[in-house]
């Protein structure tokens, strides 16, 4: 063999391995989307179900939503669900499924207002957002220039920081600790909780989940507004955006009609049976998971972070700094109130999860496709997953990756045919010759 083949034939197996490991990774993305979306479909026709709004447009994208909540509800245990979704700015379907009470056999409707748990978040840094706009919250500037009776922790702390999860602040001990029965007058007062415990790290060098960081954040927000927290939240969040059903939770929740909040987890229920939620008084952390709202009004906050429908909520290049990751890696990780990335369709995703005793929630926006997706429910930590949240996406936001199988997999097909056709070739052409 004349030694210049060598080379040539190295580098001929060398692209064969580089195109074989890139068959194994498309086969392997196409897979791994099959596996995730994987679902049991279950249903029961008896299921309580209260309609709100049908846009007779996505009549096919609906009944694959139907089918996936009723599904869902039965999978998660959950009393209640309750979902809304928007497209371009207008909500194009809502509906509440099973029991806001279980007792008293209430059907769980629209309207109905759910603990949110820490879906409160992405709420507060809009918030922090509109302050910042108006020029009365400067995002890097030391906390204690706005709450002084915030201990001194050697470091300079910041509202960025304190919104991405990157200022050091300590989140709960337990599940036990967020069983707060106290009732604090204000976010100042609040600060008592955690104050005087020392930082977990320097801020802005490591990122640590932390709903007090956001509780905090919002003592900061309420100096620079120069009025109440809850004022605030109502007058410059919830009312511009019309979320008629959505306040700050306290020991009064008032809003009618009312859910009953459900547990089946430890240390709530101790043999998995569902039980009701133990009193609870959120003003310790309204900020970061004491929001009460309805799926509706999440969408209506959903449009508004997604710059394409205009509502002018936000300036555009505000909400993209909420949403830019400021830790993670090749483009997920957590954002100002997010968690931002790509989902396995290849379509940009805003989201964030709530959970918490008697709350479970779910906001996605999807800012290129224009819609907004919240799911609530009443039972405290229900395993709501990816397989029925990636199917609604698919059902109601398109499915980007679906061109880009088709093509690869015809290719595949393709390249299989032509290896199989030049074998046979080849071995006939070395039968004549013999």
């Amino acid at each position: 063999m004349p030694r210049n083949k060598v080379p040539g034939r190295w580098i001929a197996w060398v692209g064969y391995l580089a195109a074989a490991a890139l068959v194994l990774v498309f086969l392997g993305w196409q897979v791994g989307v099959w596996y995730l979306e994987r679902i049991d479909s279950r249903t029961d026709p008896s299921l309580a179900t209260c309609a709100g709004v049908a846009d007779t447009r996505h009549e096919k994208a609906i009944a694959i939503g139907r089918a996936l909540m009723k599904t869902m509800l039965i999978e998660t245990m959950s009393p209640a669900l309750s979902i809304a979704i928007s497209k371009r700015g207008e909500l194009v379907w809502s509906e509440g499924f099973g029991f806001a009470d279980l007792e008293r056999r209430v059907e769980a409707c629209p309207n109905h207002q759910f603990r949110v748990g820490s879906v409160s978040k992405p709420l507060t840094a809009a918030g922090m957002a509109r302050l910042n706009e108006l020029g009365r919250l400067d995002l890097d500037r030391n906390v204690r220039t706005y709450v002084p009776e915030f201990p001194d922790k050697r470091y300079v702390i910041t509202a960025r920081e304190l919104a991405s999860h990157r200022a050091g602040i300590r989140h709960y001990h337990d599940d036990l600790e967020a069983i707060s029965t106290v009732g604090y007058p204000n976010v100042i007062a609040s600060l008592d909780k955690f104050k005087d415990d020392s930082l977990l790290f320097p801020p802005d060098t490591k990122s640590s989940y932390s709903s007090y960081g956001y509780v905090l954040l919002s003592a900061v927000m309420e100096r620079a507004a120069g009025i109440d927290y809850r004022d605030f939240m109502l007058d410059s969040v919830f009312a511009p955006l019309g979320m008629k059903g959505t306040e700050l939770a306290s020991y009064r929740e008032v809003y009618q009609p009312k859910v009953s909040y459900y547990d089946n987890v430890t240390p709530y229920s101790t043999d998995g049976s569902i039980v009701r939620s133990p009193f609870i008084d959120f003003s310790y952390k309204w900020a970061g998971g004491g929001v009460l709202s309805t799926a509706e009004d999440l969408t209506r906050f959903g449009d508004a972070m997604i710059p394409a429908n205009r509502r002018g909520f936000l300036r555009p290049e505000t909400i993209e700094l909420l949403l830019t990751p400021r830790t993670g890696k090749l483009g997920f990780g957590t954002a100002m109130g997010w968690m931002v990335g790509r989902d396995p369709h290849l379509r940009k995703v805003a989201f964030h999860f709530g959970a918490g005793s008697g709350a479970r929630a779910v906001l996605l926006v999807l800012p290129e496709q224009r819609t907004a997706i919240a799911v609530v429910g009443n039972l405290g930590h229900a395993p709501i997953g990816p397989p029925e949240l990636l199917r609604l996406m698919n059902a109601f936001a398109g499915d980007p990756a679906r061109p880009v199988f088709l093509v690869g997999d015809g290719l595949l097909i393709i390249a299989v045919v032509f290896v199989v056709a030049r074998s046979i070739l080849a071995r006939a052409s070395n039968h004549e010759n013999a």
